[in-house]
């Protein structure tokens, strides 16, 4: 137990030195649920090592933190599903998930998620429990780019509400992924990416390293 904490205690501070925090440290009301630390997604398997902490560029955190102040004033709050990705990561979704246009081709650029200005969200509700959305995550785009008339009223009132209080603290929705917000003052100017290995972070598999630069595409994570 004492080596796991050490271990953990190691990894914040080294991602510390990359500029990256802890959202549950920063903002401790935040949900999280890092749905890469399990097998429910598209590789079918952990991608994440299970004690995965939640690591966001301390700008886009304090965006987060904003954000969820201003959720909790309207009887809501943000449940996270994903932050940072390390690029070795982005490598193992893009093999098994590239077809579905979710993904951005490590080739031609990385995720700003690999430079932790990107965060995925959805809305939960005074008690923490999710609330209808119009897709689950990581889910096929189509359904995402539905008008709202055409979703359930409910779930296009929880997304109006998240993008409403997303876009006012500068944290702009992605077309086609309601869940996915990309820190604005970053869209235009690329941040390095942050391995694995930078943080002493673990990873249940391992790829070769690649670019170093996050990409500007606007159509995947």
């Amino acid at each position: 137990m004492r080596r796991d904490i050490m271990k953990r205690q190691s990894v914040l501070q080294r991602a510390a030195m990359h500029q990256l925090v802890s959202l549950p440290a920063f903002a401790p009301s935040l949900k999280i649920d890092l749905r890469y630390r399990t097998a429910d997604n598209v590789s079918g398997r952990p991608l994440y090592p299970r004690d995965m902490p939640a690591l966001l560029h301390a700008h886009t955190a304090e965006r987060v933190k904003a954000a969820q102040a201003a959720l909790q004033t309207r009887g809501y709050g943000l449940l996270i599903w994903d932050a940072w990705r390390p690029p070795e990561v982005q490598k193992q979704l893009y093999a098994h998930g590239g077809g579905t246009g979710l993904f951005l081709n490590p080739q031609t650029g990385w995720s700003r998620h690999c430079g932790g200005v990107s965060v995925d969200a959805t809305l939960v509700d005074r008690e923490g429990r999710a609330l209808p959305m119009p897709t689950s995550f990581d889910e096929n785009l189509q359904p995402s780019r539905h008008p709202p008339e055409i979703i359930n009223p409910e779930a296009a009132h929880h997304v109006a509400v998240l993008h409403e209080v997303m876009r006012a603290v500068g944290l702009v929705p992605l077309p086609g992924e309601w869940w996915h917000f990309d820190d604005i003052d970053f869209i235009h100017c690329p941040v390095r990416v942050v391995w694995a290995h930078e943080v002493n972070l673990e990873l249940p598999s391992s790829n070769p390293m690649g670019h170093t630069v996050v990409g500007s595409s606007a159509c995947c994570e």
